[in-house]
């Protein structure tokens, strides 16, 4: 029979995987992921939304009477922590800029962003997060675990054709920049790893408060980040990427 030390491995190590499928999808097809990141990042969103409130939080409030509390706090803290740390590049405008301009690369090559240092270190706590909140989900049960683990595997997929987009179009050398997606990915099997060392024995009332903090950082993801990135592309195709991840998460916690 398959392990909770198993099953945090595997599952932790596959959204590794999935951030660096995303950086391999820029250096081999960008032209298909600059026309389809909005889309990815609306579907993202949706599952993001909806694993949330229709089963990370219900599990927290049911384990602990302050889940409500907690969720509002860390969705305040992940706030105050996005406005002093560079946890997402293109909260200093890499995105919106002249990404899009002709010639921008060539004029960002010479002159390499300094995307490094407190991004570096921001990026690779989101992604250390995103394990904690896998390794805490297995402890609760296998169901919160796929689900956790789904939602952040399609919001790894995005994320790393981001992050590669912006270390392409500001010049960094290939093997600088898959040194660098190769620390953020794997800070994620790193903090499943924690999670399953340090958290196993903890009484359920402290694993329904990872659970809100878990259900806090994911709606705020989507919120902030994600559903605002899609609307670069307006019309249908992102309001039926976004229906479509909802409908996906929906459909994967239905139990047999």
């Amino acid at each position: 029979m398959t392990t909770a030390w198993e099953h945090i491995l595997f599952f932790s190590i596959l959204a590794a995987l999935a951030f660096l499928v995303g950086t391999a999808l820029v250096w081999t097809k960008e032209a298909w992921c600059r026309r389809n990141t909005p889309a990815l990042l609306a579907f993202s969103a949706g599952v993001m939304l909806a694993v949330s409130f229709t089963h990370i939080l219900p599990e927290a409030t049911a384990l602990t009477t302050s889940a409500n509390y907690i969720f509002l706090l860390t969705f305040v803290a992940f706030y105050a922590l996005e406005q002093m740390l560079v946890l997402h590049p293109d909260r200093e405008g890499l995105l919106h800029s002249d990404i899009d301009k002709p010639n921008s690369h060539d004029a960002h090559c010479a002159n390499p962003h300094p995307l490094g240092g407190i991004a570096l270190v921001g990026m690779s706590l989101h992604s250390l997060l995103d394990g904690l909140i896998i390794g805490v989900g297995f402890e609760i049960d296998l169901e919160i675990g796929i689900l956790s683990t789904l939602a952040i595997i399609i919001h790894k997929l995005p994320a790393g054709v981001s992050i590669a987009s912006i270390l392409l179009h500001y010049g960094y050398r290939k093997a600088k920049a898959l040194t660098f997606t190769a620390i953020v990915a794997f800070s994620t099997p790193l903090g499943a790893i924690c999670a399953y060392l340090f958290l196993k024995h903890l009484p359920l009332t402290v694993l329904g408060m990872f659970m809100s903090v878990a259900a806090g950082s994911f709606i705020y993801i989507a919120a902030s980040d994600l559903i605002p990135e899609s609307h670069r592309e307006r019309g249908a195709k992102g309001v039926i990427a976004l229906l479509g991840g909802i409908i996906v998460a929906l459909a994967a916690g239905v139990s047999p």
